[in-house]
């Protein structure tokens, strides 16, 4: 089965910096991903991430990134199960939304963010 990553979109975006009001007393990450299966079309899935970071004294940030992929037949319960899609896609897009996030705190003002690496085979 071949496997091609089509592209990524930001689907939610929140970041607002802190002020002395709403500022909690530490700094924050969470971060999840998930993969949806559409029923209209047949051979594409997605793995959508959310990530929420707050940095103590500048900003929180809250993102939805969704990275899309293709195959070239149509997608089963076999593949739905596999460990592609709960390990290897999610590790190909995540380099993607690394960049993003540094890209975007960059270019806002604040100190870029450079998320950590993650070891996707401990969601196996």
């Amino acid at each position: 089965m071949n496997i091609q990553f089509i592209d990524t979109k930001v689907t939610h975006l929140n970041l607002a910096g802190v002020s002395q009001e709403n500022l909690e007393d530490e700094d924050e990450f969470k971060f999840s991903f998930t993969p949806a299966f559409s029923e209209l079309e047949l051979n594409e899935f997605l793995i959508i991430f959310n990530v929420s970071l707050k940095i103590e004294d500048e900003f929180f940030l809250m993102v939805e990134y969704v990275a899309r992929f293709s195959v070239d037949g149509d997608i089963d319960e076999v593949f739905k199960e596999s460990n592609f899609v709960k390990m290897n896609a999610p590790a190909i897009a995540y380099p993607f939304l690394r960049a993003y996030i540094g890209n975007l705190t960059l270019s806002s003002g604040f100190s870029p963010i450079v998320l950590p690496t993650i070891n996707f085979t401990k969601f196996l």
